[in-house]
């Protein structure tokens, strides 16, 4: 079920100032201006000019593959699902660590002005996630409305901070701009990697591709004029800020624009923009945590997280499952209390996945020039690999060893939850768990698949003539040598097809024991059977196909159905066999959903039955019926 395609270009634009703007052009004007004095307005400069390069990156990918899954589907199609999951497991990352930080950085501005408890703010932290999710929940047209309210509420503060303050500007305070050698820049790229927190969440934009109105054209535009009114906006209130207050004052503020509204507005006025900058930052909150779950959707759509948090709502049309696992997330960071310390982790995992992403430009020119780009990025070579080197530069500068070295273990912790997830659609996986317990499997076969289900497809093929069989993920051959030997005639044979070297030789040495000599295993992969000659030649006109726990392993259903279609002879047999386990984390929520079923085959030509054979522990899903 697909998302439901909602919001327009004007929308976008709002939403995408939303998402910029975090809590960073609330505080790093402050850690800016202590690092590099009034010179921070260079850092600035070069901040903005660095987000706009950036946004035309997001604009060219998001041209091209307008997906919800974003930065993981850029890097996934630049350098392969491997690459595109460390990716996408970093922006998730740090998209749960982003959340908590903003809606705690948004209550403790609040405490500026309304002191509250620690136990306070954790509740409504709380209260504010829950809340926002079940916004989510509902919809995207409605979460799209609240973000457009923060986004207003976002371009109000900094204009009236601004406008205001321009009354109070004194030029004398900048005159102490002055870079005499390459010594002091070093506090200016620094300042700046501060400062260019400020605009970190074009991700997030991407993730909603599937959900918008003409994504290819909609999505990069509205990159690019959010970013563009968001840098319009944030270089004039810091050029405000540095012009109204002195440089040593602004740096040694903990809560430098209330510092600069102080000089011209009263206190009353100073606690309602507190209390707008509140609002603000918690719609940067709001906007991260309704996306976020279009990152997971897409992510297990493609099988590298569990596939059940794909599922899309039948009513709301919203990826349900994914926007659970995300507020369980988001309430676990923030009650734990971790965000301060993870924080640390987050900033390099940020930079190291927004670095892969700019990568992904060039290398997608080269092996993909042909491709439509409403959106291009200029000297994509030489821009992409300055950013990289810029970004890297600056983390090596500001980032601690210990820092980087946790957020390693953070990637290897994902790539965990990556061969989990993967280890039910994996080739390589599979072949090597099918070799390794091919005899264990031997026995579970007889001890389960030959007493609870064989029976049922012996006497299922039974009923017709049958004289040439495909057994499709044979194993070690226990239904495979049962067809041969009590269903098919002398003159007739069984294919069993399997890709464990280990398992077939064990079906062999069993079948040679008991002198079943109408049967022949074959060592393929399922997908290679029309390029294997002679192989391919065998496989035709056949009578019936079965196969036992084989669907829920198969990464190309329709693929696969389609090449059995094309074996059958008219009116041909076929008997699935599955399994239905609890919670389906490696296998295909559609063996838990007749309907499904029944429309997959249909769809490829086939007139089924499904029935459902209950056990303890899990339920047998029979699949049957002919080629029509």
């Amino acid at each position: 079920m697909a998302l439901k395609r909602t919001l327009t270009f004007g929308m976008l634009v709002f939403l995408t100032i939303n998402a910029l703007i975090g809590t960073g052009i609330f505080f790093a004007p402050g850690i800016a201006a202590s690092i590099a004095g009034v010179n921070s307005i260079i850092s600035w400069v070069l901040a903005i000019i660095v987000s706009i390069l950036i946004a035309v990156v997001f604009a060219e990918l998001a041209s091209i593959y307008p997906k919800a899954g974003g930065v993981y589907e850029y890097s996934k199609r630049a350098f392969g699902k491997s690459i595109g999951f460390t990716v996408g497991w970093m922006s998730w990352v740090v998209s749960n660590i982003v959340i908590s930080m903003l809606v705690v950085g948004s209550l403790d501005y609040l405490s500026i002005m309304f002191p509250i408890s620690n136990t306070v703010k954790i509740l409504a932290a709380v209260g504010f996630v829950l809340a926002v999710n079940y916004i989510s929940f509902r919809g995207i047209e409605i979460s799209g409305k609240l973000l457009i309210a923060f986004s207003l509420i976002t371009i109000a503060v900094l204009a009236l901070i601004a406008f205001s303050g321009s009354t109070a500007i004194n030029l004398d305070y900048l005159r102490g701009i002055r870079i005499d050698n390459i010594r002091e820049m070093i506090p200016v790229i620094i300042a700046m990697f501060y400062a260019i927190e400020t605009f970190f969440g074009w991700e997030s934009i991407s993730y909603l591709s599937e959900e918008t109105k003409n994504p290819r054209k909609n999505i990069p535009k509205a990159l690019l004029i959010g970013t563009l009114i968001i840098s319009a906006f944030v270089m004039f209130v810091i050029f405000v800020s540095l012009a109204s207050v002195p440089a040593e004052e602004l740096g040694s503020s903990s809560y430098p624009l209330l510092l600069v509204a102080s000089k011209f507005f009263p206190p009353a006025v100073v606690k309602f923009i507190s209390l707008l900058a509140v609002l603000t930052i918690m719609g940067g909150a709001a906007s991260w945590i309704i996306t976020t779950p279009r990152l997971i959707y897409a992510m297990s759509r493609d099988k590298v997280l569990p596939y059940s948090f794909s599922r899309v709502h039948p009513k709301y049309k919203t990826p349900y499952i994914a926007i659970f696992l995300q507020t369980a997330i988001t309430l676990l960071v923030i009650v734990s209390g971790s965000y301060k310390f993870l924080l640390e982790v987050a900033l390099p995992l940020a930079i190291v996945m927004y670095a892969i992403v700019i990568l992904s430009v060039p290398k997608l020119r080269k092996t993909h020039p042909r491709l439509k780009r409403e959106f291009k990025l200029p000297f994509p070579r030489l821009i992409s690999f300055g950013l990289v080197a810029l970004l890297l530069g600056v983390m090596a500068i500001s980032t601690t060893a210990e820092s980087v070295i946790l957020g390693f273990v953070f990637i290897l912790l994902g790539m965990n939850f990556y061969l989990i997830a993967t280890l039910g659609y994996h080739e390589k996986i599979i072949k090597i768990f099918s070799n390794l317990f091919a005899e264990i499997s031997f026995w579970f076969d007889k001890l389960f698949i030959d007493k609870d289900i064989s029976h049922h497809i012996l006497n299922y093929l039974s009923d017709v003539t049958i004289e040439k069989v495909l057994d499709l993920g044979c194993g070690v051959g226990v239904i495979t040598n049962r067809i041969a030997k009590e269903v098919i005639p002398p003159s007739g044979i069984v294919y069993g097809v399997d890709f464990s070297e280990r398992a077939l030789k064990i079906a062999r040495v069993i079948s040679k024991k008991r002198d079943i000599k109408n049967v022949e295993y074959i060592h393929e992969n399922f997908y290679n059977l029309s390029k294997n000659k002679k192989v391919n030649r065998k496989l035709r006109k056949l009578d019936a196909v079965v196969g036992v726990g084989v669907l829920g392993y198969i990464d190309r259903l329709d693929f696969i159905l389609n090449e059995i279609k094309k074996r059958l002879r008219k009116h041909g047999k076929i008997y699935f066999v599955d399994y239905d386990y609890p919670g389906h984390f490696l296998d295909k929520p559609l063996i838990e959903d007749n309907t499904e079923i029944h429309k997959l085959f249909e769809r490829h030509g086939f007139k089924i039955r499904v029935w459902r054979q209950k056990k303890p522990l899990w339920t047998y899903v029979h699949i049957y019926g002919e080629k029509k």
